[in-house]
């Protein structure tokens, strides 16, 4: 008698402790499983990241761009409309919207020379085709003079430096310091008070100023920060902690759920 009384008891016990374990196991099932699709769904986009071309897709979204702190240039220069508009953003070389080059520092000066495009920054001048091709690059090795503040032309490429101004032979190779007989045109962004300043140009500069912040983040990135939790920030990491605990939690009360359940079944089957 008090053998049965003490199995009664045990097995109420066992029921309620059942009873308690499935409420929490379906939530941390479900929990789980938004979290477990979450990973497939970006472990397959990263994959096939080449294929997707989501490797170079860039980001456009301006609330996830300040999520990720990417500022927006500080300098944005618009030196032609048309036929092609050619642009800047600190040390990045803009032709018709679509980024040609990156600068190794900010850009000084474009201008269109026949069948090419030249730009300077400091230290550094880019020969490029007129479609955004780089073409050559020359620096203080090949001759050029180094502390570029400007570019300039008439009839000939000059060159404003710290040193003193410099013009170019016809084939861009050699450069001589010298006087000009005449003021020289030297290259300048449109202003606002410019007559090509207006309406379109200024959206160009926001497009622009999106597409300078873009270039610094692909879709695949996102994807890899979400897949190993770093998109989350400091927490990304208790948050994977805290995920690997509830699996745990639903492995072990899943099994002794199952336990509890086996024995009623094989009972049945008798």
């Amino acid at each position: 008698m008090i053998h049965k009384h003490h199995h009664h008891r045990k097995k109420s016990l066992t029921t309620q402790i059942t009873k308690q374990l499935r409420p929490w196991h379906r939530s941390l099932g479900i929990l789980s499983a938004l979290f477990i699709l979450l990973m497939a769904l970006s472990g397959m986009l990263i994959n096939h990241s080449n294929h997707l071309s989501i490797d170079t897709a860039h980001v456009k979204q301006n609330w996830l761009l300040d999520y990720y702190g990417i500022t927006p240039p500080s300098q944005i220069d618009i030196y032609q409309t048309s036929p092609l508009k050619l642009a800047s953003s600190d040390n990045l070389i803009w032709i018709d919207n679509r980024l040609a080059v990156e600068a190794d520092s900010s850009i000084k000066g474009m201008l269109s020379l026949g069948r090419m495009l030249v730009a300077v920054d400091s230290n550094n001048l880019y020969l490029l085709s007129k479609g955004g091709e780089l073409l050559e690059k020359q620096d203080a090795s090949t001759g050029l003079p180094r502390g570029i503040e400007a570019i300039g032309f008439d009839e000939q490429v000059w060159l404003n430096t710290t040193s003193g101004s410099y013009m170019a032979d016809d084939d861009l190779i050699e450069w001589n310091q010298a006087q000009p007989f005449v003021p020289i045109a030297w290259v300048t962004p449109l202003t606002v008070d410019s007559e090509e300043m207006d309406i379109s140009v200024r959206d160009e500069r926001e497009a622009i100023t999106l597409q300078a912040r873009s270039h610094h983040l692909t879709w695949e990135r996102v994807l890899l920060d979400i897949h190993s939790g770093r998109f989350f920030g400091s927490l990304g990491l208790w948050f994977m902690d805290l995920v690997a605990l509830a699996l745990i939690i639903m492995a072990i009360s899943g099994i002794y759920i199952w336990q509890q359940q086996k024995p009623k079944k094989q009972r049945k089957r008798k």
